[in-house]
């Protein structure tokens, strides 16, 4: 979106239509300032002009081209344009080209990947680990065991729960609560989630999304 129109009621004229454009917006060398034109529908007539504004300072200035007749009028105008800039057109950013949502995404997934561990147990379980926020003194651990069937289940070997004190009673049996409703069960102290090869994926990812929320309300 190049430009954005606002129709807005000012107490002196009435309804008044407001431009910015977008396109034809310019910055400083170090990104620290910029301009956006503008004009302003004021009865018969439309005003130019120009706001030079710092997102970084949170303050901006009005440049009229020519200036509106009416002093109380020219100063509805800019309150309005200082409000609006700050809380939606700068809020409205620049697009996101395709490439660069692809490279997003291509650096997302090798964080991700780069940050998981796994190994096999000398019982041939498999424990993956994940750190909490990057921090490596602090891990996720979840256990994958396989049954004779050919099936997984996923455990936390009951390490979450056996996690919270006596006086924080409450606070596991929300997490109990709230574990069943995800199709996750509680065997005593374990969470557990069977499933079958061809839904591993979503069942794994789940039980992860669970156990870290878990992790960051509650035993962080």
């Amino acid at each position: 979106m190049n430009l954005i129109t606002k129709t807005i009621s000012l107490p002196k004229v009435g309804k008044t239509r407001i431009t910015f454009y977008r396109d034809k917006r310019r910055t400083t060398r170090d990104k620290s300032t910029f301009s956006l034109p503008f004009d302003v529908q004021l009865g018969d007539d439309t005003f130019l002009g120009e706001i030079l504004y710092s997102p970084e300072m949170r303050s901006c200035r009005i440049m009229w081209s020519e200036y509106p007749e009416d002093k109380s009028v020219a100063e509805e105008v800019e309150s309005f344009i200082k409000e609006f800039l700050f809380g939606t057109v700068l809020a409205t950013t620049e697009p996101i080209e395709p490439e660069e949502a692809e490279e997003i995404m291509n650096s997302l997934t090798e964080a991700i990947i780069s940050s998981l561990r796994y190994s096999i147990s000398g019982e041939g379980a498999m424990v993956i680990e994940i750190p909490i926020i990057g921090r490596e003194s602090k891990m996720l651990k979840v256990i994958v065991r396989k049954k004779d069937s050919g099936d997984y289940f996923i455990t936390d070997d009951g390490l979450i729960l056996r996690s919270f004190r006596p006086h924080e009673r409450g606070q596991r049996d929300r997490v109990v609560f709230a574990a069943k409703r995800l199709g996750i069960e509680v065997r005593e102290e374990e969470l557990y989630l069977d499933s079958p090869p061809e839904d591993m994926a979503n069942n794994l990812y789940k039980f992860i999304q669970m156990i870290s929320a878990v992790y960051l309300f509650y035993l962080f």
